[in-house]
């Protein structure tokens, strides 16, 4: 078990997080939980609160920073002139005459060039665990069409053979809409012999051959689960299009994709790309298969020191089947895994589908195809259960939403409890869709959001699908969060995202979508013409646009009380880890159309310099 995150999670689900308290009382288990938890603090420091037993009043720093603009995402102290680290800790920030003492001969003095200093990134919502496995494989391209999809699996199969299985991400959901959607026929003709299962670029859907479908023993008398589905022919068999996760694991699960004895370097070698781009914590939104030897892994990277982010994960429910074992069995992996960097405590609930594959839960009806809504993975009841457990256990939820019905069934189930006086710390990923009456209501019941900045950008097959109505009324987060006081997060959502690569994560491409509403240059050219017609215009509502100073914060201190570690990381104050990110560029001082052309050149973690690419870097002398 990870003591550290126990404890932060804990003592910052009760005390810390503001946006909690305004939205409803503090339970009496709570305030218990909180008064042992501040006794167990005494004993473990480190774990809990900000260093502040490795803040000498002299001595030398490892590091100091000045000659830049610095945010701390400190409403007290929202900048400052330098800043000094010494060992893991911030130990000054404040003006650069006061820095002066903190210089010796070992110290590396940064000049930030006119650059920006911000605290460490956090991504509130990706899925590193799964993508370092898909990147091993084929790497489709969500802007190809269907003849360059089947040339590039061929063209794969050719270059690596054998009979093991061909696997890989990254096709367009909305691609083979005349056939009814991808064909397993296809994938035959390119290999009868070894099974192929393509991820849709979203996740939500995957592409299998008839010898992936015979492996997992599915045919025409297999039943679909309640959500999702085996997509059928005119004679009711399988046509290898499956749509949504509790349909796809059990052809997952009988390919047995995992290879445990490689996929650790694979993952550092993923982690240490986010770390160049400026993070030092994820937060991973999905491991629905493969658990064990993945958080053993994990667990084994950061006992080997060699895990360059924190890294929090979650166990996982997609249907109603999973819902009776699933806070015992999060609790048995809390406590069986965890280290000091790497923390599971957060129940993740997929509460419905996505609009491309038409399984996000609708109020009113899909416009294409016509009379279709969707569908709920869970009953309100089984909403409602499991917010109690997590509250009464101490873990978190994140309950995905795509469709204005989720979103209200996760509403509705919030208010439930709190009326009986349980307040569950809760994160509503995404929130694609509202009605206007739930939009007021989460100004009143302030849960924490999370979404994506790339994604509140113009998409065609989305309008088609539900309308432009709905469609001018998506992701409306900015008011919420600048006069309602939300605590909302962004996260890339990679791989489960637009554009091919590791082009999502570019958390200043996310920024600058989500202050412009409209897709930055490197991502129009990558979609090509996916987005469809119009895409390079603004997305409606422009007043739910976040601002500069809102776009930083969504990817700093509110993912830090999203995962309740804000009391050690997210800002720069003295006394907090120091997890930082220096910028080639001040984000304040440039045209918001170029924010994504911004660069990381040194990212630190715990003090470390997880990612160092200055230029001529030297250590300064005194």
């Amino acid at each position: 078990m990870c003591i550290g995150c126990e404890l932060s999670q804990q003592l910052s689900s009760c005390f810390s997080q503001a946006v909690l308290a305004r939205a409803g009382t503090t339970s009496r288990r709570r305030v218990l939980q909180a008064g042992a938890l501040m006794a167990a603090a005494a004993v473990a420091p480190s774990l809990l609160q900000p260093d502040a037993r490795a803040v000498p009043a002299e001595g030398e720093a490892d590091w100091l920073f000045e000659g830049g603009t610095i945010l701390t995402m400190e409403s007290d102290q929202p900048r400052v002139e330098a800043v000094a680290v010494r060992g893991r800790t911030i130990v000054y920030a404040g003006d650069r005459s006061g820095a002066r003492r903190w210089i010796g001969a070992n110290t590396q003095r940064v000049d930030l060039k006119g650059g920006m200093l911000l605290p460490g990134l956090i991504d509130s919502h990706v899925h590193p665990l799964l993508g370092a496995l898909f990147r091993s494989g084929l790497s489709l391209k969500i802007e190809s069409r269907e003849r360059e999809v089947l040339d590039s699996i061929q063209a794969y199969v050719k270059a690596n053979p054998g009979t093991g299985v061909v696997f890989g991400n990254g096709w367009d959901s909305n691609l083979f809409s005349s056939q009814g959607g991808p064909n397993r026929h296809d994938l035959d003709a390119i290999s009868a012999d070894r099974p192929i299962l393509l991820m849709s670029s979203d996740l939500h859907s995957a592409w299998v051959n008839s010898k992936a479908l015979e492996m997992a023993g599915i045919t025409a008398a297999t039943p679909n689960p309640a959500v999702g589905e085996y997509v059928r022919d005119a004679n009711g068999h399988p046509t290898g299009y499956v749509r949504e996760a509790p349909a796809m694991l059990p052809v997952i699960n009988a390919l047995n994709l995992l290879d445990p004895g490689t996929y650790g370097q694979l993952l550092r070698s993923l982690l240490l790309q986010f770390s160049a781009m400026g993070f030092t914590t994820l937060f991973d939104a999905a491991t629905p298969f493969g658990q064990e030897a993945i958080y053993t892994a994990v667990e084994q990277l950061d006992q080997r020191s060699e895990l360059p982010v924190r890294l929090h994960v979650t166990q996982t429910v997609t249907s109603e089947q999973d819902v009776d074992g699933a806070v015992k069995r999060l609790s048995e992996l809390h406590q069986r895994f965890g280290a000091e960097h790497f923390c599971i405590s957060t129940l993740k609930i997929v509460g419905d589908g996505v609009v491309e594959n038409r399984q996000a839960a609708l109020l009113k009806p899909y416009l294409e195809p016509a009379q279709t809504y969707g569908r709920l993975a869970i009953s309100n009841q089984s909403a409602e259960k499991l917010l109690k457990q997590c509250q009464q256990a101490g873990f978190d939820v994140h309950y995905h939403t795509i469709g204005d019905a989720s979103l209200r069934q996760i509403l509705d189930a919030l208010t439930a409890v709190r009326k009986q006086g349980i307040n569950p710390k809760l994160t509503l990923a995404h929130v694609q869709i509202a009605d206007d009456a739930d939009q007021q209501r989460l100004a009143r019941l302030k849960p924490l959001i999370t979404s994506t900045g790339i994604w509140c950008i113009r998409y065609q097959a989305t309008e088609q699908a539900i309308g432009t109505d709905r469609y001018n009324k998506m992701f409306r987060f900015g008011r919420l969060q600048r006069d309602h006081g939300l605590n909302v997060a962004l996260g890339s959502d990679w791989p489960a995202t637009y554009a091919s690569g590791t082009l999502g994560i570019e958390p200043m491409l996310n920024v600058q979508a989500a202050i412009l509403r409209q897709p930055p240059p490197p991502l129009l050219d990558a979609m090509k013409t996916a987005l469809g017609p119009g895409a390079s215009e603004p997305l409606p509502p422009m007043q739910d646009a976040f601002t500069l100073e809102g776009a930083l914060e969504a990817y700093t201190v509110a993912g830090a009380r999203q995962l309740g570690i804000d009391a050690i990381t997210g800002s720069i104050k003295v006394g907090k880890r120091a997890d930082l990110c220096v910028l080639d560029q001040d984000l304040t001082a440039m045209p918001t159309d170029r924010i994504y052309s911004s660069r990381c050149l040194l990212t630190l973690m715990d003090g470390v310099a997880r990612h160092d690419a200055r230029p001529n870097a030297v250590r300064a002398q005194s």
